[in-house]
């Protein structure tokens, strides 16, 4: 074979390799998606009002647009903005929001860049980092919620990263109250046994190697969330590898971190089931937040009559009147909604 034919043969083979690496990413986002559409009750109208969740197009400071989705409440009291745990798609967050409207609040719910329908075609070519959903789609989605929300109070719900970065929101004026449902630090050390060995696998050989072979965190083999994009992964590993979480990046690219300025009501929300954010790795975080008005409530699964809560399953609709009630009373009492 010559060698011009040789090369001929090797960019068809090469290109043939990134078709199906290309379809296979494609259909490990749709599996994904589909599973989180599944759990969390699909995209559907909810049960509060004639009203369907309303699609829209959130456009952050760097010009980069993200998928969104608006609940409207049939008779609005307040307005809440639903910031995702990450790996979870928005719909997974609907059964809550349609909850949330019968109790007099429109939702904000939406997906982080590199996440759900705000990832692009090829994942592997993503640039975002973890640290841009606050920096940038978190500050976004606050100041849409309280442009749309006129003479109505702004409140936040947070699900694990979701709140972590509440200190990063330089607009934090803007919401008058804060829920944080499973936030804490991520040090796998100090998590429950036996997930923290699993945790261990995903940092220091999973993850590496997916990157390597694929150029992303691809969905499987421990990994249940969405595909992650690189950048996504390395930061959210090199602070899960270390106790200070944040460390000295608080000095550096994310030195307009408001985590000090903070004094708004915070309600933590915690389960001795979940083995990520564990007494421990949630009073750690609450040391970044040293002068919020902090309420702290932990929950068994016992205390919610349900045979599971762990690091997600607040959201699950059997916890309709055990877990979501208490909180929406709370935010009632906070935002003067009573």
């Amino acid at each position: 074979m010559s060698v011009e034919r040789e090369r001929a043969v090797n960019k068809e083979r090469e290109r043939a390799v990134n078709v199906e690496r290309e379809r296979a990413v494609n259909k490990e986002r749709e599996q994904a998606m589909d599973r989180a559409a599944a759990h969390a009750g699909a995209i559907a109208p909810h049960r509060a009002g004639a009203n369907a969740a309303q699609p829209f197009r959130l456009r952050c400071a760097d010009g980069r647009e993200i998928a969104a989705h608006w609940i409207a409440a049939p008779a609005r009291r307040a307005v809440l903005v639903i910031n995702p745990a990450t790996g979870f798609p928005q719909t997974f967050y609907f059964r809550l929001a349609s909850y949330a409207a019968e109790r007099g609040y429109d939702s904000l719910v939406y997906d982080y860049r590199g996440m759900g329908a705000s990832a692009p075609e090829s994942l592997a070519e993503e640039p975002c980092r973890m640290s841009d959903w606050g920096l940038l789609d978190m500050r976004t989605a606050l100041a849409e919620a309280a442009s749309r929300a006129g003479n109505v109070p702004v409140a936040t719900l947070g699900h694990s990263v979701g709140g972590q970065f509440l200190g990063l929101l330089t607009n934090h004026a803007l919401a008058r109250a804060h829920v944080q449902i499973a936030v804490s630090v991520g040090y796998w050390p100090w998590e429950q046994a036996p997930f923290k060995y699993l945790a261990w696998w995903f940092w220091r050989v999973h993850g590496p190697l997916m990157l390597a072979l694929k150029g992303y965190v691809p969905t499987g083999w421990g990994w249940s969330g969405l595909p992650l994009p690189r950048g996504v992964y390395q930061e959210w590993r090199r602070w899960c590898l270390r106790p200070g979480h944040f460390g000295p990046d608080l000095e550096t690219y994310l030195s307009d971190n408001v985590f000090a300025q903070l004094r708004a009501p915070v309600l933590n929300i915690g389960f001795t089931d979940d083995p990520i954010a564990t007494r421990r790795t949630v009073e750690e975080l609450n040391r970044f937040y040293p002068n919020v008005e902090r309420e702290s409530r932990w929950y068994s699964p016992a205390d919610a009559a349900s045979p599971r809560i762990g690091h997600d399953g607040f959201f699950a609709s059997r916890h309709r009147d055990t877990l979501w009630r208490p909180v929406f009373d709370w935010l009632d009492s906070r935002l003067g909604c009573s």
